[in-house]
């Protein structure tokens, strides 16, 4: 049985992951049931970094 990714969060605290199963494959995999149980994931955005340098 295919496994969703475990990307762990970057350093800023943001994850993703790089597609390397087609279509078909996560249309399998999100059978009505899985999509039943599924938990949205928690949001974490990256800390506000330094505002720009003005040009005055």
């Amino acid at each position: 049985m295919q496994q969703p990714p475990k990307d762990p969060p970057n350093e800023d605290g943001v994850s993703g992951s790089d597609l390397n199963q087609t279509r078909e494959e996560i249309l399998e995999y999100w059978t009505e049931e899985r999509m039943a149980e599924a938990k949205p994931r928690e949001a974490r955005l990256p800390k506000p970094g330094p505002p720009p340098a003005s040009d005055d």
